[in-house]
């Protein structure tokens, strides 16, 4: 029989707001389910306030011990590691995890390569790379010399991220991107996974509410004036005229006040509800009580979590043909309504087709449901768990510890 292991996870954790803090909080519950799992210890972000922690079991334990765009993060996540003791290190990361600033935001993410140096057997889960971002797209659009310098940290960043013992990415495009430019790195292909597959009575689409929701962080590549500009179009239409618009989400840290401007632009109309953050035991009733869910992106940076919580719960998406929407829907079997970017008259023609051909949109969530029926996440949680029961931890280097801490 083998002895149960001590995990860390380095990630974003509720009730912390920032980016992949769900799908963390998914990780560590799966871990701590595992039989093969003895404890959970979290090394998460600082809360900018002083909010009570989640009651998650005696199986995980929760270390804040780093701040979002602080360049020492990665020495505070050292420590917090080499105190634990833990067995193995698995890192839930996309590019902005430690930051939105360039150097702190890189310096965090050379930190997995650091910890094999320590000896400890570490995982990375990376949600994107910079080689997938259409960097034009992001707050660095016209700034052609930051984008280069970016490019060029993004690649070291990849080999950096190679160097820990594993690496996995949830798209194929990134997988085979990877592959090719480093053939001999150890980089599995593991999908996002849906969070919910229990067999859930949901309400068929002619029967919810007549609602359109969209969610995320909003200010840079996703943004809502083609959004609010169509659902102001369709609404002329007498036909969904009593329809509403729920947005839920909260700015992109870079693109602060950019929701409360435009709430306070569009305060007198009753129909748009800016909602704010959306709890993760919210979820399935901001989705589930919806007919239509719309991802206005001009550009993507990985696979959406967005998009699989909208198949689970049966809202029917509505997004841009563009990027990572392209390779899920081929890899993962999920369909969805189609849209030219930016174009708010083309958005608002796929909105009103399929709140009117019911039956269609009652086909693509049923066939969306059972897409995610078959991505359980309990299956990404044994993948990781196998890699640490292949992986040993070894003696550091007297001289590294030294020199790091």
């Amino acid at each position: 029989m083998t002895t149960p292991m001590k995990i860390a996870l380095v990630t974003a954790f509720p009730p912390g707001q920032q980016s992949l803090n769900e799908y963390g909080l998914h990780l560590a519950m799966g871990l701590a389910q595992n039989t093969n799992v003895s404890e959970v210890v979290i090394i998460a972000d600082r809360l900018p306030e002083k909010l009570a922690e989640l009651d998650l079991g005696p199986k995980i334990r929760v270390l804040r011990v780093w701040n979002f765009n602080d360049p020492f993060a990665s020495i505070s996540v050292l420590r917090a590691l080499l105190a634990s003791k833990v067995d193995g290190v698995l890192w839930n990361l996309q590019t902005a995890s430690f930051g939105d600033k360039e150097i702190p935001a890189a310096l965090g993410l050379l930190t997995p390569a650091l910890t094999r140096l320590f000896g400890m057997p570490s995982g990375v889960i990376a949600h994107n790379l910079i080689s997938g971002i259409d960097l034009e797209s992001t707050l660095l659009k016209g700034q052609k010399s930051r984008q280069k310098v970016v490019a060029f940290g993004g690649a070291m960043i990849t080999r950096a991220l190679l160097s820990a013992s594993y690496l996995t990415v949830t798209l194929r495009s990134y997988f085979d991107d990877v592959r090719a430019d480093y053939p001999k790195s150890n980089i599995h292909l593991v999908p996002h996974g849906t969070f919910d597959t229990q067999k859930l009575d949901l309400i068929p689409i002619k029967d919810r509410p007549k609602r359109i929701v969209t969610m995320g962080k909003f200010g840079t590549y996703k943004r809502l004036e083609t959004l609010l500009s169509a659902f102001e179009s369709l609404r002329r239409n007498p036909k969904f005229a009593d329809y509403e618009l729920v947005i839920g989400g909260t700015d992109h840290p870079g693109t602060p006040g950019y929701l409360r401007d435009l709430a306070a632009t569009h305060s007198d109309t009753k129909s748009i509800v800016f909602h704010g953050y959306v709890a993760e035991d919210d979820i399935p009733a901001f989705f589930s009580s919806a007919r239509m869910s719309v991802f206005d992106y001009s550009a993507t940076t990985g696979s959406s979590g967005v998009l699989h919580q909208t198949a689970c719960y049966g809202s029917v998406p509505v997004f841009p043909n563009i990027g990572d929407f392209v390779d899920v829907c081929r890899d993962e079997g999920l369909m969805g309504a189609n849209y030219l970017p930016n174009d708010a008259d083309d958005m608002s023609r796929a909105m009103s087709d399929l709140l009117i051909d019911t039956a269609r949109a009652e086909s693509i969530a049923a066939s969306n449901r059972s897409a995610a029926m078959g991505m359980p996440f309990s299956e990404v949680i044994d993948f990781h768990v196998a890699q640490f029961r292949t992986l040993q931890r070894t003696p550091p280097t007297s001289a590294v510890v030294k020199a790091t801490l």
